[in-house]
Parts: structure tokens; C-alpha cells; sequence
């Protein structure tokens, strides 16, 4: 039987693979299928993919 993940735990762990950049994490959604959109304090947004365990900063 699979695990169920929540979005709760892609976000933490998101905190813990990137523990500078969570300490300025505003909030955070979901994003399609395991992902999450995280908000900084700044402005700038993140995509953080739990299947590749990776972010990618968006850029507008």
C-alpha cells in the first residue's frame, strides 16, 4: 500500500532541502502533481518539485 503525501509534507520538505530560503517563505499552494508554489517575503515565487526534490525560482 502507497503512502498518501500532503501538501503539508512536500512543504517541509521543501524546508528542510532549502533551510536559508525557508526562513524568508511567506506561504505556499499547490502546483500540479507533487509541487508546490512557494511566496517569499520579497516578492519572488519558487516552484518546488517533490518528485525531483529540486526548486526552480520564477522570474518574471
Amino acid at each position: 500500500m502507497s503512502k498518501k503525501v500532503t501538501w503539508l509534507e512536500i512543504y517541509k520538505d521543501f524546508q528542510r532541502r532549502f533551510p536559508r530560503l525557508s526562513k524568508n517563505a511567506a506561504r505556499y499552494q499547490p502546483n500540479g502533481y507533487l509541487s508546490i508554489l512557494v511566496y517569499f517575503r520579497d516578492g519572488s515565487q519558487m516552484i518546488y518539485d517533490y518528485m525531483e526534490q529540486s526548486g526552480k525560482l520564477i522570474t518574471a
